[in-house]
């Protein structure tokens, strides 16, 4: 990456974006590589770094977004510092500063707080995520559901969506999706699934391969088929002065100046040093 900038003078890809993409607006600095595909009407910040991939539905990258080889960014909004690693699909997101989608990734009506990353080959759908997240690679979240009431799970009785190519139901029958909300600094372990339309709380960590079909409260672990709480992260005290004191919102420069303190054991020193 930082050998593009070297080798491309900036005022010649300038040109070149204007001549290629004439009704996008494409900030100095950025590199579109052979094989882009721009909407008209796209926004794109200055430094970018876009390599055959497919921009279009108004979105917006910020200053210094990377966005890799065969990715789709559509209808998104994504802020400074990001990274869209190849075959990755973004629909209909917001992401904030300093997020990472990792390849071959699908996500769908997502918004993602600052410092987190998506590894590969996740999918996600109508899901909320704080700041600080770690979601591990082919974690599932918002795959829908389905009733179990019914004579049927069939959508085809229930849903006018058409999953099939076809449907009877002349309206929707039944809640199909409901959006998922992760907090900040959760951890989610790799094949994780979670259930629509619950809750996982701040600092929750969720252990590869569980099956989540319950609200998980901040700062508990669980695990397991179904997933269960194993123990909390911390006292119940400690993790009430966490939650009070929100350290992930704190501006960047109070952040580094704090980062000898989360690397420490002791997380009443940590929280001793964070609330004086």
């Amino acid at each position: 990456m930082a050998s593009l900038r070297q080798t491309s003078k900036p005022w010649l890809r300038a040109a070149g974006n204007r001549l290629r993409f004439p009704r996008a607006h494409i900030g100095r600095s950025s590199y579109l590589s052979s094989g882009c595909r721009v909407d008209p009407g796209v926004v794109i910040g200055r430094e970018c770094r876009v390599f055959a991939a497919r921009l279009g539905g108004e979105t917006r990258l910020d200053d210094d977004v990377i966005v890799g080889h065969r990715a789709r960014v559509i209808g998104s909004t994504v802020g400074r510092h990001c990274v869209v690693e190849q075959d990755a699909e973004v629909y209909q997101c917001t992401l904030a500063d300093w997020v990472s989608v990792q390849s071959k990734c699908a996500l769908n009506e997502v918004r993602i707080g600052r410092y987190s990353y998506v590894a590969r080959e996740a999918c996600l759908d109508e899901v909320s995520i704080g700041s600080f997240a770690s979601i591990g690679p082919r974690t599932l979240l918002g795959c829908g559901d389905h009733p179990v009431d019914l004579a049927s799970t069939a959508p085809v009785f229930y849903s006018t969506r058409r999953q099939c190519g076809a449907s009877f139901a002349p309206a929707d029958h039944a809640a199909e999706r409901r959006a998922i909300t992760i907090g900040h600094d959760v951890w989610l372990g790799a094949h994780a699934f979670v259930r629509d339309g619950l809750t996982i709380g701040d600092g929750a960590i969720v252990a590869a391969g569980a099956v989540v079909a319950a609200d998980v409260p901040p700062y508990a672990i669980v695990g397991g088929v179904p997933a269960k709480l194993i123990r909390f992260r911390f006292p119940a005290g400690a993790i009430q002065r966490l939650l009070v004191l929100q350290w992930w919102n704190w501006e960047e420069t109070r952040l580094r100046a704090a980062q000898p303190w989360f690397v420490q054991p002791d997380i009443n020193e940590f929280l001793h040093r964070a609330e004086s």
